[in-house]
Formats: C-alpha cells, structure tokens, sequence
C-alpha cells in the first residue's frame, strides 16, 4: 500500500535532516526545515511518485483496478479549516500562514542573513534574497550549507562564485553583476563596464581621461575633440543630452551639420535620431525611451499614435486590446465590482470575473461574489452543488472524494 504524499515527504524531510539546526533567536519561534541547500530547493517541483514495472506483457501479472471513490466528509489531506475561515480552505503543504499547522508562519525576515522562507510540504524551507544595491539587484546563495549565516555568499560579486556556486573566474578576473569579466569589446574599470572606444574617462584604457589638445585649431560647427576609436583628441560630432548632431553629408568643412537630436523647435523628421531617418505621415519625432535620442513613432502598424508633444503624453498603443487605451485613445477599461477584472477586446471594454470566482447570483452590482474554490453550492463552477447533507466539503474547487470499498459509489 502506498503511503500518501504528506507522509511521504514528512519521511522524506527526516532521513535527510539528520538532525535539527537551531536559527538565531529572532526566528526560534519558527524552525525551518533545513534538509537541503537553502537556494537549490524548487518549491514548484511535485512530490516523488510511484510507478509500477512494466510486467514486460506477462498475461499472468495482476491487473491494477482503478480505486472506488466514495463522497468525502471531512478535509481530505494536505487542506483544513483553520479559524473562522471556509471550510478546507487551507493548504497545510503550501501556505506560508499555516505551514503544517494552523497559525505556524514561515518568518520573513531574518536580520542581516539575506533570506526569507516559505511553505514547501509542509514545513517551512530558506529561501535566499535578491537584493536592490545601486540601481541594480545582487543575488545571495548559501554556498557553505551553513544554516547560521544564512545565505552568505553574493553570487553577483563573488569570483569564487560567480553567478552560481562553484563558479570561480579565472585569477585577476573580476566578477560583475553574476559574470566573470566584461563582455567582447568592453574593459572592467573599478567594477563597471567600460566600453573604451569613446568614453573620455577611460579612452583607450581604464584612467586614460581626456583634456582639450593644446594648441588645437576651434573645431568645424557642431564638433568637438574627444574620444574616438581608444584615442584622445579626435573630432567628432557633439553629442549632449539631445544636443546631438550628425555629419550627413560627410564634408568636414562644414562639421556636423545637420541635428539629429531632441528639441521642441528643431527636431527633423527626415533626421529623426540618425541621417535619413525620415518619419512617414502621422508619425512623430520624439525620445519616446527617454534616451535622449529621437525615433519616429508608432512604427509598428498595429499601434496608434496618442497624445501630444505639448501635453507630455505621448504613447503608442493598440486600441484593439489596450485596456488603458481601449477603442479610442486613453480610454480606460474599469472594473468597479468585487472580484472583477476588465479587459479590451476587438476595441470594447469588457469585464469578467478574477480565476476563482464566479457570478453565481447573475446580479452585476455586486461583482462576482462566490468563492468558486470553497463553495459548496458552486464548487469549481456556478450551480455545482457538492453532497452538503453528506458534509461533502468543496476543496480547491472540486467536491472532496475519497477512496473507499464500501459506500456511496460514484461513476
């Protein structure tokens, strides 16, 4: 006999823990489960599963009979009831609230270990963060297996474990946002990413920061001297902030003539952002992407041109499935009802119920009122009734069977 999957994995979590490891005291209230590497534990993977050999077409090996199921009465495993809530509502395997017993939660914090948990069969299981640091995320990992110190290693700065653990770069290689090294073409200076050609701080080589040459001639209109392929002190076109300009016609006595930048009085769309980049009709030059250099608008066909350049709202959107811009421009799909959610179809505004929920009493002003995963009288769908007078409870929107030998059999 098979035992079930909750058994399985309590059995499961004790032979491989060995034995228990106490958490610092702001978490002692609430033991974790500790039997694997804190960030090696994939909270999605299903539970081991049993199949029977292939009897290799023996006509004289048994038959496996499909199992009798019978109407349940009470909460069939890993759900409960929990408090006042609805009956069976509550996944013990899974919920972070009532990990393995009603009102066990699995802690958040955890001082300065850089973790969290969660809920994972029943027990609560680390889990290693992903922390903001200067615009970007560093992403921590338990590489010793230590449960004390958390997840102790910055796997996006770490050479010895770069990116995962175990990666190690080479020696002198440095590690930068989770890879070793800089990418084909670019130079590390300090932990970032140079690109050596036409940066005036590191032209050429980390340090190497450009100066005005001495006794330089004053540059065509609309040039300056620079940084330009790894050398100091070469004319090219300026390029501030949207003040940007091109040579088009690729006369250097004349400098770069032509302006390819942002500007509410200048900005050419036969120019937009590049030499000939010419909008068609109904398109507008604009720094859509706020990298201070223009495009020409709406390329994509499907979308539709919004907004002004005098009132800052600008967008391109499709107003056939857009539901902030929904038929017409900055036409906003609402749901103004309980458990709603609104969409934009073929142009129209639309609304319909949230996963889970249902509209059972067909009155639309008070939203989608059932709980469609809980409801007896509405179990997975509206007017699915389960066997209330048998006490059959309704568990994540189905009525609850149970194997049996005996009993009410059903088809």
């Amino acid at each position: 006999m098979l035992m079930s999957s909750r058994r399985y994995h309590r059995i499961f979590a004790l032979a491989i823990t060995g034995s228990a490891v106490a958490l610092a005291s702001a978490c002692a209230d609430t033991p974790l489960d500790v039997g694997a590497r804190l960030d090696d534990i994939d909270a999605s993977a299903p539970p081991p599963s049993f199949t029977p050999q292939d009897s290799g077409g023996d006509s004289d090996a048994p038959s496996l009979e499909s199992p009798k199921l019978c109407i349940a009465t009470s909460c069939t495993e890993p759900y409960t009831t929990c408090g006042n809530g609805y009956p069976c509502s509550v996944n013990l395997d899974t919920d972070s609230n009532n990990c393995g017993e009603c009102g066990k939660v699995c802690p958040s914090q955890f001082g300065n270990l850089h973790m969290s948990s969660t809920c994972v069969a029943g027990a609560c299981r680390p889990l290693c963060a992903k922390e903001p640091a200067g615009g970007k995320f560093w992403v921590f990992a338990d590489c010793n297996t230590v449960l004390e110190d958390g997840c102790e290693t910055n796997t996006s700065t770490d050479p010895s474990n770069c990116g995962a653990c175990g990666n190690k770069c080479a020696d002198g290689v440095r590690c930068i946002d989770g890879k070793c090294g800089c990418d084909a073409g670019l130079i590390d200076c300090g932990g970032e990413c140079i690109d050596p050609r036409n940066n005036d701080d590191h032209c050429g080589a980390c340090g190497n920061a450009c100066s005005w040459p001495t006794n330089a001639p004053e540059p065509p209109p609309h040039m300056e001297y620079g940084c330009v392929d790894n050398q100091c002190g070469q004319l090219r076109c300026q390029d501030w902030w949207g003040d940007t300009w091109a040579d088009c016609d690729k006369d250097p006595k004349n400098g770069c003539e032509v302006f390819v930048g942002l500007s509410y009085t200048d900005t050419d769309p036969n120019n937009c952002g590049k030499c000939g980049n010419k909008c068609t009709a109904g398109q507008v030059c604009w720094d859509l992407n706020e990298d201070y250099h223009p495009e020409c608008l709406c390329a994509n066909p499907t979308q539709t041109l919004c907004g002004t350049i005098d009132t800052s709202n600008l967008g391109c959107y499709d107003l056939l499935s857009d539901p902030d811009n929904c038929g017409t421009c900055f036409t906003k799909c609402e749901a103004w009802h309980e458990n709603t959610t609104a969409t934009c179809r073929k142009g129209i505004c639309e609304t319909g119920c949230a996963p889970g929920w249902g509209d059972c009493d067909f009155n639309p002003n008070n939203g989608c009122e059932t709980n469609l995963m809980v409801s007896d009288g509405h179990c997975g769908q509206c007017g699915n009734h389960c066997d209330t007078q048998a006490g059959q409870p309704c568990i994540n929107g189905q009525c609850a069977m149970t194997e049996c030998d005996a009993g009410t059999v059903t088809k």
